[in-house]
């Protein structure tokens, strides 16, 4: 069996792909696939597939010869997108931000011809992680931090005692989330 390189020692990588290893592209995962259809051996495809978050649907149509590929760039990046939330259990406001990354991966807010493309490659990379992208978010979030209004914090210390006299906020805008996950994923 086919193993990924290894990569940072923030252990991501050994957590998250423990039996096969980080593969960092969609065509090290087809290669290590093929490898397993030769040898006929499905467990180990299915497993292969199910490490990458990858279908056992999609396992099961390979090795049948329905399709030519395990996977592709996008279905790889959304793969190990997967596998990190399956990791990370991610909050309610980290999972809207999983939803404008998953429209930037399928193209629907791309601004420049194969952008898409580009950006699955880049998540579906060794050593990128959402762990890493949520931080440069909050952090972000974190510099853009404004108390909620006096009047809104009296009416949530009614719902909840435990509110403090003052709760400070921060957000992102849309645009600036597109900027931040250009700038992790894609180094722009």
């Amino acid at each position: 069996m086919a193993k990924g390189t290894e990569t940072k020692g923030n252990g991501m990588a050994e957590k998250l792909f423990p039996k096969f290893g980080e593969f960092g592209s969609a065509e090290e995962i087809n290669r290590a696939a093929e490898a397993q259809k030769k040898e006929g051996d499905f467990e180990a495809l299915k497993a292969l597939a199910k490490e990458n978050g990858i279908d056992e649907m999609d396992a099961q149509d390979y090795m049948d010869d329905i399709s030519t590929e395990l996977c592709t760039d996008f279905s790889a990046a959304m793969g190990k997108i997967q596998r990190e939330v399956e990791y990370l259990k991610p909050s309610m406001t980290l999972e809207a931000w999983n939803t404008f990354l998953y429209e930037m991966l399928a193209g629907e807010t791309a601004e420049a011809d194969g952008e898409s493309v580009k950006l699955c490659r880049a998540v579906r990379s060794k050593g990128r992680y959402l762990a890493e992208f949520y931080a440069s978010v909050i952090v972000e979030c974190s510099k853009n931090r404004v108390n909620v209004p006096k009047v809104i914090v009296d009416e949530a210390k009614k719902l909840d005692k435990n509110i403090p006299d003052t709760l400070p906020m921060g957000d992102i805008s849309r645009p600036r989330l597109k900027e931040l996950i250009r700038e992790y994923y894609l180094g722009k």
